[in-house]
């Protein structure tokens, strides 16, 4: 008589392997779909930065044009006489001189580090430049700020004392108003003002190193578009 209180061992343990697996199924099935989240995450926050970097590269261009503009405005203004210069010309060069531009920041690369997100992004040449940016925004937005600040402070009180602006000019026109008549007498006068060609001299330089600061960082910008959008060009793949 067979012992009916044998263990079917046999069965046990095709069961505990049923078991493992599935318990093993499971964990790579989680496994999974975490790591696809994360996947969806890093492209949605490159997608933001590549937005952010566009964006940021076109105004970092625009603004050192900007100042390279203003600052060849004043050289002419202070090396030629100035009765050579038609009117329009002189109001473009009071209207850079008056005018300092002040780079706006932007959000989402700030969002991308306080949120703790970064390490979301699996490139680590990104995630390294990354880094960096505020720190190199900062000093941009720092500079133009004082450079506004002199030029509001310095040049448009002496151009106020002097009687310019002159009348009340339409929106989006130079301050001056004018269209290319000569150089009247006041204009004239004022430019060989020693305290007014020193100021210039001060608002040019500030204008040059701004523009270089511009010009640097739109490479960097240009360089991290390139490393985001050769990430982004993996999900494709």
């Amino acid at each position: 008589m067979a012992n009916s209180k044998t263990i079917p061992w046999s069965r046990i343990s095709v069961e505990a392997v049923a078991i493992l697996i599935s318990i093993l199924l499971a964990f790579s099935i989680d496994a999974w779909w975490d790591g696809r989240k994360d996947l969806v995450e890093e492209r949605e926050i490159l997608r933001s930065l590549e937005i952010e970097f566009v964006d940021l590269g076109e105004r970092l261009d625009r603004w050192a044009q900007y100042n390279r503009e203003g600052a060849s405005l004043i050289e002419r203004f202070l090396s030629e006489s100035v009765t050579n210069m038609k009117l329009d010309a002189v109001a473009s060069t009071f209207f850079h001189a008056k005018v300092a531009n002040v780079l706006d920041q932007g959000g989402a690369i700030e969002a991308v580090l306080a949120s703790g997100r970064l390490e979301k992004i699996s490139d680590r040449e990104i995630r390294r430049r990354l880094i960096k940016w505020p720190d190199w925004l900062e000093d941009i937005h720092t500079n133009d700020l004082s450079a506004r600040e002199y030029a509001m402070q310095e040049i448009t009180p002496f151009l106020s004392s002097q009687g310019f602006p002159q009348t009340v000019c339409p929106e989006n026109n130079f301050f001056l108003c004018t269209g290319p008549e000569d150089v009247p007498t006041s204009i004239a006068r004022i430019a060989d003002d020693v305290e007014f060609r020193a100021m210039l001299i001060n608002r040019r330089m500030w204008m040059i190193a701004i523009a270089t600061d511009h010009e640097s960082a739109n490479r960097e910008a240009g360089l991290m578009l390139d490393l985001i959008r050769a990430r982004l060009a993996e999900f494709e793949e």
